[in-house]
């Protein structure tokens, strides 16, 4: 039993940002993931509009020059996405 506590401490330390974060989303509250998610997609939704109007038809090969010439941040992005929005839906869950 101690062998498997020593698991489970260690298991909240390792694995990756977006590991975590669908370990979060397939275990959490149903409703409080839905709820989240609908408001990302509408946050998405809002930037891609903005983007639209500033870059027209161009959007799509300015966004892929963007993360090819900024990959790292990009990632960085990514990963801070990721733990930010586990903090959100599991101070929820409390």
């Amino acid at each position: 039993m101690e062998e498997l506590l020593k698991i489970d401490e260690n298991d909240i330390l390792t694995g990756s940002p977006r590991s975590k974060f669908f370990d979060m989303v397939f275990n959490a509250n149903k409703n409080l993931v839905i709820d989240a998610m609908e408001n990302w997609i509408e946050r998405f939704a809002a930037m891609e509009y903005l983007l639209r109007n500033e870059f027209g038809n161009a959007l799509e090969s300015k966004m892929q020059e963007t993360m090819y010439e900024n990959a790292d941040v990009i990632e960085e992005g990514k990963n801070d996405f990721f733990i930010g929005k586990v903090g959100e839906i599991l101070s929820q869950h409390e």
